[in-house]
């Protein structure tokens, strides 16, 4: 794998797999960028289209890492989710998923725990899913995924963007599959309810041939789970929490 390059700054640690990002990311941390448009910004994400020079880029912060206790505490024992994006799909990219946008630069503010995190990414102007022809090339790309051992973890048409005649992956953080496939199983379930999908009447089960296995079976479980009554008022009263201020 290409060699990761890692610079401190102030109370930051900087990586990167070019070591011109490096300067992007004391930029950043010295909020010397402008913002131009806001995508994502509540309690658990931030994402943004922001500007540095004449270069356009994405950056996102995964807030609920610091936010949510449970979270919080197993980044005492791992590298967080942007470091471990960062590598994942750096590595996916040189395997052959080139459908991946390309991570450019991981920030991480951390002592015991995670203080504060962002990734950088590639900006890529294009258009949303629209057409059966776009699932189909969506399908090709999962497919690709599943077969490197990766999974995508919200498997969602809005996830993907169309630049002229290619699909690009735009949100994913390029996980390796070690539950015997269950993850993979689950992305499939996920795209059945796809709105695009769904409003289109696109037959998931035509296109890819699935193995339905325990982990498949177990992974539908747990998808159909989230939807009984008990589950959804577990889910509702979370929300009722968060309002208030629990960090849940």
């Amino acid at each position: 794998m290409t060699k990761l390059f890692e610079e401190k700054y102030k109370n930051y640690n900087l990586y990167s797999y070019e070591e011109k990002y490096l300067d992007i990311g004391r930029k950043i941390i010295e909020k010397d960028y402008m913002v131009m448009e806001i995508y994502k910004d509540t309690n658990r994400n931030y994402v943004a289209k922001i500007k540095i020079e004449d270069n356009f880029y994405v950056l996102k912060s995964p807030k609920s890492e610091v936010i949510i206790p449970q979270r919080k505490i197993m980044t005492f024992f791992k590298d967080g989710e942007v470091l471990n994006t960062l590598k994942n799909l750096t590595l996916g990219i040189e395997e052959g998923i080139e459908e991946y946008v390309k991570p450019l630069l991981a920030i991480v503010k951390k002592k015991l725990f995670m203080e504060e995190s962002y990734i950088l990414m590639e900006y890529i102007e294009g258009e949303k899913l629209k057409s059966n022809s776009d699932i189909d090339k969506v399908i090709e790309i999962t497919k690709k995924i599943h077969g490197n051992n990766r999974y995508h973890g919200d498997l969602n048409t809005s996830n993907f963007i169309k630049v002229k005649d290619k699909i690009m992956v735009i949100d994913t953080q390029g996980k390796k599959d070690v539950l015997f496939g269950l993850k993979k199983s689950y992305d499939i379930l996920t795209l059945k309810k796809d709105l695009l999908v769904l409003e289109l009447n696109y037959s998931i089960d035509e296109k890819y041939i699935f193995n339905k296995n325990i982990s498949y079976y177990l992974a539908y479980i747990l998808k159909e789970g989230k939807n009984l009554k008990i589950i959804q008022k577990f889910r509702d009263f979370k929300k009722k929490l968060r309002k208030k201020g629990w960090k849940i």
